[in-house]
């Protein structure tokens, strides 16, 4: 269940964005971290090959995720129909991984060790953007939450496994007040899960072959709400 269109106050674009993703049955947390994750990976393609700020972090070791270096040539592809931009970006962290790779055959196992832990950190400054928008949109998200209008769309709304973890987590740390309020939001939350756990069962019992013509479309959008709730709201079309 979401919030009926244009019922959530919003005074910014910030606010505007979060209310939008409630309304539309979006987990809001998501909604703000896809759309930073859009927004430099835009950014990348079009100047990242020419920024010298990013290329003289990339000397300091810093690159690129898995995600994010397919999402990069994606873009670039996107908006160019080319991936030189990309090529030069990777090139560059490719030779900063290989210098360190060179210097690690000739070191002792323990040494290798350490550094490839190292190395397992891509150090992706796509995922650096992304995490301090859903810390942003958690913080709003917890003051929004004074508005009883929002509190409603807050405890109804569509809201992934993880973020819902994360939102309770900030509410736990919060003063009093935030925490209390809370409660309330968490408490329906709990009782949206509860009823989607009772619906995924009913699906599961219809799903063998005698019994699917009992499957009912509220079966079905479980299904669908199951795979949101434990992977996300799904990235959503930009043409901008």
């Amino acid at each position: 269940m979401s919030a009926p269109p244009g019922n959530l106050p919003a005074r910014d674009f910030e606010e505007i964005r979060l209310a939008e993703a409630l309304e539309r049955g979006r987990c809001p947390v998501c909604d703000a971290r896809q759309e930073s994750t859009y927004a430099a990976l835009r950014g990348l393609a079009r100047e990242g090959a020419t920024d010298r700020s990013l290329r003289a972090d990339m000397d300091k070791g810093v690159g690129f995720c898995q995600p994010h270096s397919v999402g990069l040539s994606k873009m670039e592809l996107l908006q160019t129909s080319s991936q030189l931009a990309t090529a030069v970006l990777l090139d560059a962290v490719l030779r900063r991984r290989l210098a360190t790779l060179k210097k690690l055959s000739g070191a002792d196992s323990g040494a290798q060790g350490r550094a490839l832990a190292g190395l397992a950190d891509p150090k992706c400054p796509v995922c650096t953007r992304s995490a301090e928008a859903s810390r942003a949109a958690v913080s709003r998200l917890m003051a929004l939450s004074a508005d009883p209008a929002w509190s409603a769309a807050l405890g109804s709304g569509e809201i992934c496994l993880s973020d819902l973890y994360g939102l309770w987590a900030a509410a736990a740390d919060g003063p009093k007040e935030v925490h209390a309020r809370w409660s309330q939001i968490l408490a329906s939350q709990l009782a949206r899960l509860e009823g989607l756990q009772t619906t995924l069962a009913e699906y599961a019992h219809n799903s063998t072959s005698d019994r699917r013509h009992l499957i009912t479309p509220e079966q079905h959008a479980a299904g669908a709400a199951s795979i949101r709730l434990f992977g996300g709201t799904p990235d959503r079309d930009r043409a901008r």
